[in-house]
C-alpha cells in the first residue's frame, strides 16, 4: 500500500501530470486516494461507479481488501463526499457503512429515477478536486464480461460515458480497476471496453 502511495505521489510531483492508475483490483483506491489527498492537501470528492459498494470493515479478515477500500479511505477523511453508482450487490453491512460515513449509494433498481441526476453531476467545490473510480464490472456482462466478480443486470457502456462526459468539476485523478483477462472473451471485448474507458478519463483529466 505505502509504495503505491509513494509512486503516485512521485508522478504528482510533474505538474501537470495527473495520475490515472489501474488495477488489479479495488484495494488499490485506499493508497492511490491517500495519496492525492495527502499531496493536495485536504480532501477530494469521489464518483464511485461499481456493481459493489467496497465499504465493507474488512473481507475475509484482510482490512485492505478489495471489498474494504472505501471503508479506509472514508475512515481517513480522504474524500469528503463520495458518490456510488451502479450498485447491484450490497448487503445490510454495505447500506450501514454507507449511512456511517454519508455515501451516496445510487442502486441499479433506482437508476431510471436517477438517471437525470447522475447525468448532471457536480462535484469538487470547497475540496482539492475529483476522483473517479471505475470498477469494470459497474458495466452489465453483457459488455464487459471479463470480470471476477459477474452482476448482471449493470449500466451500458453509454450510461458510464454519459456519467463521465457531462460531469462538472476539476478531475485530479483516477482508476480502472477489476478487468479479469483469463475470463474475458475469446475476442477481448472486454479489454476493448477498458482501454476505451482509459482514454475517456484520460481526456477528462487533461481538460
Amino acid at each position: 500500500m505505502n509504495i503505491i502511495s509513494e509512486s503516485v505521489k512521485l508522478v504528482m510531483e510533474e505538474d501537470p501530470l495527473r495520475p490515472l492508475v489501474l488495477g488489479g483490483d479495488h484495494s488499490i483506491s485506499f493508497p492511490v486516494v491517500r495519496a492525492v489527498s495527502e499531496k493536495l492537501g485536504g480532501p477530494v470528492d469521489i464518483l464511485h461507479l461499481d456493481a459493489h459498494p467496497d465499504i465493507y470493515h474488512a473481507f475475509e479478515g484482510n482490512m485492505y481488501s478489495h471489498a474494504s477500500s472505501f471503508a479506509r479511505i472514508m475512515e481517513g477523511g480522504y474524500a469528503r463526499r463520495l458518490l456510488q453508482v451502479g450498485i447491484r450487490s450490497i448487503n445490510k453491512e454495505g447500506r450501514d457503512q454507507g449511512k456511517r460515513f454519508g455515501v451516496e449509494q445510487f442502486e441499479m433498481r433506482t437508476f431510471s429515477r436517477d438517471r437525470h441526476f447522475l447525468e448532471n453531476l457536480k462535484l469538487g467545490e470547497g475540496v482539492k478536486g475529483v476522483y473517479i473510480s471505475i470498477d469494470v464490472d459497474c458495466l452489465d456482462p453483457a459488455f464487459a464480461p471479463g470480470v471476477s466478480h459477474i452482476e448482471p443486470g449493470g449500466l451500458s457502456f453509454r450510461d458510464v460515458l454519459n456519467i463521465i462526459h457531462n460531469l462538472r468539476g476539476d478531475i485530479v485523478a483516477a482508476d480502472v480497476v477489476e478487468f479479469n483477462p483469463q475470463r474475458d472473451t475469446v475476442d477481448g471485448m472486454t479489454a476493448m471496453v477498458a482501454a476505451k474507458l482509459v482514454r475517456e478519463l484520460a481526456a477528462k483529466i487533461s481538460k
